[in-house]
């Protein structure tokens, strides 16, 4: 019933580690290959060894050697990788053959549909008993092992068999907290993935540069977006580190809204859309260094409480904010007669409002193919003359990070419990190599000029895949033009690597490396809580006790806390401080002050000292 199947691949973003493809016997002429050195494998030591006058010994030696084949007996590993195509992919493809020669194995690739929004197959699979040795499938390893589904991986043997996972592990340690088995050393319930998703923010502040101009303000160390996707628009988007004060975002939204920033004559301009929703990041709740996730918990200024955003104190300035700006007109709300994105993407093309929370990535002048549609080129179709500015966050000048840490749980990749201690030796050994080794790129996104080519420099220009129907029959895709099954998919932690150097997302950290203390990769870039809850950052029973009483109280706390945010945007507060404590006393009494007392806990670590403490 179960047949080969496939690895995840987002089409939007293509995940690459830290080597490139080499060259190898049966790649097809024109091939074209770029190289460049390993970084992620273990310490390597360099030694240099006596010479020796004994010919017989050396032979010996070399003889021993050769006949060492660690592969020598043939192993059958099953895999189930491929959110939306692993039911599509068909066996037998040039990478998978090549990989099951080289080391000695037959991959069964299961047909499995794995969909976070559908998940039948998986679940009738594991209903049935059913797991792969090896695969990605929205279950955690607990799961699988509380169940007599899955085993447990050994750290040492990681260390030996599978380095530079290893290497990573040790590098950033956090990592060790996450799947690790609470009453066993060194056993962990599978591999954690770990991306760079902690330092990429899903959208960037942009501006009408012209606007700002045309209103007299001088931006700060403007350096122009070179863009490869559309080469006649590369003198259009600036990077500035000019950050701007919340009272200064009153002002400039204001000037947008009355002082005729396009110069048409016409009241048609002003400050920024507004839907209400995570979009708003950097027009409200971004601005106060806080992000509306329900797992952080921040360290109040004024009750000395851990508690979640909703009542944080700068939740309560953002309110104010918000409120000033659309009574005044500065900001306006969207129609709400569809999706607010959709709505938001209407109003952005317009080219009327000053300021925009741009999709980042690939969407700002790149490959993507929905980028005509998102600021700024949606705007540069009918105003080709038309100049933006990506400054730092406002007021806290902290980015939304999209998770909040590199490692995520969510994304494991458990082992079956009928994998032996030798398959799985074999499986990391395969695992190295496919994702870490010098052709990583080639099991990745395929042969470099016959899958994909760089659209300019390697490794410093966007990936272009080529389109799937010119690709010869012996290198395409059977079942599905998805490529990638065998790469390195969820485990890579360099940002450039990861979005396929993406000239958007190149310039970006150069930029910050240049003109930011401590670069891009600070922390103090970054929203980040002062406690998060999971199962990893705490204590089991502590985990427990939480869980229990958040079931318990938090509906009654989700309804305090949306009748207090429904008179706010109906208008129906007169005096913001003393609404403010009233909402505090009865959102603590609706079981809030349960939840601060587990929360106060000092055993539950803080986000800088987590992965720290033992």
């Amino acid at each position: 019933m179960l047949k080969k199947l496939l690895v995840l691949l987002l089409t939007t973003v293509l995940v690459m580690s830290m080597v490139a493809c080499a060259k190898t016997e049966g790649e097809p002429e024109g091939s074209t290959t770029t190289t460049f050195a390993q970084t992620t494998t273990a310490n390597q030591v360099t030694t240099t060894k006596a010479e020796t006058t004994t010919t017989q010994a050396k032979q010996e030696e070399t003889t021993a050697k050769i006949q060492e084949n660690p592969f020598a007996e043939k192993m059958e590993i099953s895999w189930l990788v491929g959110t939306y195509s692993s039911h599509l992919y068909e066996e037998g493809r040039w990478d998978e053959v090549e990989l099951e020669e080289k080391f000695n194995v037959d991959l069964q690739m299961w047909n499995i549909m794995v969909d976070s929004k559908n998940m039948e197959q998986v679940q009738m699979m594991l209903a049935a008993g059913d797991v792969p040795d090896y695969g990605f499938y929205y279950t955690s390893g607990l799961y699988l092992y509380e169940q007599g589904l899955g085993r447990t991986i050994n750290l040492n043997m990681m260390k030996e068999h599978y380095p530079s996972y290893y290497k990573k592990l040790m590098d950033d340690p956090v990592g060790l907290q996450f799947n690790k088995v609470a009453d066993q050393e060194g056993e962990y319930y599978g591999f954690t993935s770990f991306t760079c998703m902690a330092t990429h923010t899903g959208h960037v502040p942009m501006w009408r540069l012209d606007f700002l101009e045309n209103l007299g303000y001088e931006m700060e160390n403007l350096v122009p977006m070179v863009s490869t996707a559309n080469p006649e628009f590369s003198e259009t988007v600036y990077f500035s580190n000019t950050q701007f004060t919340v009272e200064d975002v009153q002002e400039l939204f204001r000037a947008f809204t009355e002082d005729d920033p396009d110069g048409n004559g016409i009241d048609d301009t002003y400050g920024s859309a507004f839907s209400n929703t995570w979009y708003d990041v950097y027009n409200s709740y971004g601005m106060f260094g806080f992000d509306k996730d329900a797992n952080h918990f921040y360290e109040d200024s004024v009750t000395g409480d851990y508690v979640p955003y909703y009542a944080y104190t700068p939740y309560k300035e953002s309110l104010e904010f918000t409120m000033d700006m659309l009574d005044q007109g500065y900001m306006k709300r969207v129609p709400g007669q569809e999706s607010y994105v959709n709505e938001l993407f209407a109003i952005w093309k317009t080219g009327k409002t000053g300021f925009m929370n741009a999709l980042s990535g690939s969407s700002i002048l790149g490959y993507n193919e929905q980028s005509i549609n998102r600021p700024p080129l949606s705007i540069l179709q009918t105003e080709p003359e038309a100049t933006f500015v990506i400054t730092p966050v406002p007021g806290e000048g902290k980015f939304r990070p999209y998770w909040t840490f590199n490692w995520n749980a969510s994304y494991t990749y458990p082992v079956g419990i009928n994998v032996s201690d030798q398959k799985l030796v074999r499986l990391m050994q395969l695992l190295e190599y496919a994702y870490f080794g010098e052709d990583w790129l080639k099991y990745k996104l395929g042969i470099e000029g016959v899958h994909y080519k760089w659209a300019g420099e390697p490794l410093q220009s966007s990936v272009i895949l080529t389109d799937p129907a010119t690709i010869p029959v012996r290198y395409a895709g059977k079942g599905t033009n998805i490529f990638g099954q065998f790469g390195n998919i969820n485990f890579v932690s360099d940002n450039k690597v990861y979005f396929s150097y993406d000239a958007f997302t190149n310039h970006m950290i150069d930029y910050y490396n240049d003109y930011f203390q401590g670069g891009y990769y600070n922390d103090d870039l970054w929203i980040r809580p002062d406690k998060y809850y999971s199962e990893f950052t705490m204590t089991p029973e502590l985990f427990k006790e939480f869980k229990a009483l958040r079931d318990e109280t938090n509906a009654q706390i989700n309804t305090v806390h949306s009748d207090f945010a429904k008179k706010v945007f109906d208008g129906q507060i007169a005096n913001m401080n003393t609404e403010w404590e009233q909402y505090i006393e009865q959102i603590y009494a609706a079981g809030l002050e349960k939840w601060v007392k587990i929360w106060n806990d000092p055993k539950i670590p803080t986000y800088k000292d987590f992965g720290k403490t033992p």
